[in-house]
């Protein structure tokens, strides 16, 4: 009886001993979590549209974490019924497994049955690697009794949650959520969360997609097993049975919207923290993007690029047209670096806050990641003329000052003789005489621009652009007249936005706030504003620029399109029709649209391939969108402006008889004085002091067809 009892002291003691000596020597070299931050996996960086809702995801591992109190409660009724009933009573490990384990290996002769608990699932998980050996599964037991010992059972069950592993690159289950259902983990109804539940054991047999009817099977298993467990009843577990999958579409998931806006905020984040802060820490991104005005804009560029495609029918488009890309020093089609297709880009701001609201960089970034917003410099062609009238109204012109649109030749210094004369053409190739400074830019003529541009000063014009934002060089020469210095949409259209502002400058940007994964600040946007140009010779331009809208070449927004908000803009065409543009703005947003090729090759002719017909139609319908969204407002007059009704074509104070009369606008105390004498002429029986042919062609000037 003594030995008896001896035996039964010393047993235990003997066993514990031997536990003990076991984990000293098999666990020696593991680690000791102490937190569950030390344990984090790599999270998905997320980024987020202005409304708050998610926009896109930069990942090694699909991963976006939960806390315990997201995961649905029959999610986890499911995971701990097909997966480990004992979770909540064991202490990481289930030594009744563990014995059937055993009994199974030693049947068989090798390791060929499982007993790890969630705890061990999560221990092998996060440490170690997949083999199926003997000191594998002890080093995990050892690593269970740490986990259980640091972290409580919530932990642990939320660690593993996000963990796992579901197939297809998703990570934990919000990640699965999305993938397989299109909804977020709350969303999941019973029957989806049994059917994730069941996919960890093997994802790839278990896949729903690959493999229905098995994943129907291992659904209705975990089904049996919560039937079983009493976490549901017979009615519910019967009509669960039922159920049928609802996946969404393979590739659903994938449909990102703002490719080029998140490429774009990707290279910003890599700049800022590096490839490993953008793809393991699980950053949330509060992006400007606003998804309403990103899905109108993709939708009018692709829909009136294909228009234009039918209408023009492009032979180097339909193969067979090695001659034409030889025509225009292209090499064949063979040998082009990326398909040739009719391409566009486009970008709304928000000049007040220089956020970027939308923006889209060409019609397939899959297909080509070029983004012709921001890295594709093209010649802006008669859009470029605002930056030129603005900085003759700095100097003190008036929208009504007369400009001399007649053949002219200019001498050009310092350069071959056979270069020397340069001689602006207009698009009509016709004349007009004097006429004032809002007709020549609202018709967009390009001689008495030149005339201009010559007498302010080529220097002081290219200094006014670059203040507005225009970042590009620009070749100090007078055909910047016509646009032939090389800007890209970006700073030509967050330009365009000072005029809309008051002259005040705000750099773009497509980043709000940053945060770490559990929601600390780390950086947030502060915009930096200052006032480049006096508020009244922005309203003076801006007013012109309205004209263009009214009765220049952006008059089919209104007519053809029906756009009735307050608005300004402008068009630009280049020679031979090889980029066709138009920017404008609103008080509160300001919109660029550029068509072309990405080599320089013609987009139509005079009825296709203009700013007004190629660029304008898609511009028009993001803004009747805005329009219809939200209630518009006017432009401000700032002070120190006098508002004078004035006729339009001869610039001076309005007569009765006046065809065409404007709401002009002057610095105060430069406002004109004189009764418009053209028009009180044409009324008075022997012709009045003012020879009418001196100013106008005998036809309706307004029927003179525009400069694009």
């Amino acid at each position: 009886m003594k030995y008896f009892a001896i035996a039964l002291l010393s047993v235990p003691l003997l066993l514990a001993a031997a536990l003990y000596g076991i984990l000293q020597v098999f666990g020696q070299d593991l680690p000791t979590p102490r937190s569950p931050h030390e344990v984090e996996s790599s999270v998905a960086t997320r980024l987020i549209d202005c409304t708050g809702e998610p926009l896109d995801e930069l990942f090694v591992e699909d991963r976006v974490p939960l806390h315990f109190s997201e995961v649905p409660p029959a999610f986890i009724e499911a995971i701990l019924a097909i997966e480990d009933r004992q979770f909540y009573r064991h202490w990481g490990l289930n030594p009744l497994s563990i014995l059937r384990a055993l009994k199974q290996d030693i049947i068989q002769g090798r390791v060929a049955q499982g007993a790890s608990t969630i705890t061990q699932q999560l221990a092998r998980n996060l440490f170690l690697d997949h083999q199926r050996t003997l000191r594998r599964k002890v080093r995990e037991a050892v690593l269970a009794l740490r986990l259980e010992r640091s972290f409580s059972k919530d932990e642990i069950l939320e660690l593993y949650i996000n963990k796992i592993y579901f197939g297809e690159g998703a990570y934990g289950l919000s990640a699965a959520a999305r993938r397989f259902f299109g909804v977020s983990a709350q969303e999941l109804p019973l029957a989806q969360c049994a059917l994730l539940a069941g996919m960890p054991g093997n994802p790839a047999a278990f896949s729903p997609r690959r493999h229905p009817e098995a994943s129907r099977a291992r659904r209705n298993r975990v089904l049996r097993a919560m039937y079983a467990t009493g976490a549901i009843d017979s009615t519910v577990y019967h009509q669960t049975l039922a159920a049928p999958l609802e996946l969404v579409g393979e590739r659903a998931h994938q449909g990102k919207q703002g490719a080029y806006f998140t490429e774009l905020v990707r290279q910003e984040l890599m700049h800022r923290y590096g490839a490993s802060g953008v793809y393991h820490a699980g950053l949330r991104v509060e992006t400007t993007l606003d998804p309403y005005l990103q899905r109108v804009v993709e939708e009018a560029l692709e829909s009136h690029l294909r228009s234009l495609e039918a209408r023009n029918q492009y032979a180097y488009l339909r193969g067979g047209a090695d001659s034409l890309l030889h025509a225009y020093g292209l090499p064949p089609e063979e040998e082009l670096p990326s398909r040739l297709r009719l391409q566009g880009a486009a970008v709304v701001l928000d000049p007040a806050s220089g956020a970027v609201r939308a923006m889209v960089g060409g019609r397939n970034f899959a297909e080509s990641a070029w983004n012709r917003a921001v890295q594709a410099p093209r010649q802006p062609a008669s859009a470029f003329k605002p930056f030129i009238y603005a900085e003759a109204l700095r100097q003190g012109y008036r929208t009504t000052d007369m400009l001399l649109d007649a053949p002219v030749e200019f001498e050009i210094i310092g350069v071959p003789a056979e270069d020397s004369v340069w001689s602006p053409g207009n698009f009509s190739k016709t004349y007009h005489g004097p006429v004032t400074l809002r007709f020549a830019l609202a018709k967009s003529i390009n001689v008495p621009t030149a005339r201009l541009l010559a007498a302010i000063g080529i220097q002081s014009t290219i200094a006014m652009a670059h203040r507005m934002g225009v970042q590009s060089p620009l070749p100090e020469v007078l055909s910047l007249a016509t646009g032939t210095g090389e800007v890209n949409l970006m700073e030509l259209t967050s330009a365009y936005g000072v005029f809309g502002n008051q002259g005040i400058r705000v750099a773009p940007h497509l980043i709000d706030r940053v945060l770490d994964r559990h929601g600390h600040l780390l950086d947030a946007h502060e915009p930096v504003s200052a006032q480049v140009l006096d508020a009244q010779t922005c309203y003076l331009l801006t007013s012109i620029l309205e004209s263009t809208m009214e009765l220049g070449t952006g008059q089919t927004a209104r007519t053809v399109y029906g756009l009735q908000m307050p608005a300004a803009g402008k068009t630009g065409t280049n020679d031979e029709y090889t980029d066709a543009w138009f920017i404008g703005y609103t008080p509160d947003f300001a919109v660029g649209v550029w068509v072309g090729f990405d080599y320089r090759i013609p987009i139509g002719g005079k009825h296709t391939g203009t700013g007004a017909m190629a660029a304008l139609p898609i511009w028009a319908r993001i803004m009747k969108a805005i329009e219809e969204r939200a209630p518009y407002r006017d432009f401000e007059i700032p002070a120190g402006i006098t508002l004078a009704r004035t006729c339009f074509d001869s610039g001076e104070l309005a007569a009765p008889d006046c065809p065409r009369v404007i709401e002009d606008a002057f610095i105060t105390g430069t406002e004109p004085r004189e009764t418009c004498s053209l028009h009180r002429a044409q009324a008075e029986p022997d012709g009045g002091f003012r020879d009418l042919d001196r100013w106008r062609t005998p036809q309706d000037p307004w029927a003179y067809q525009s400069d694009r």
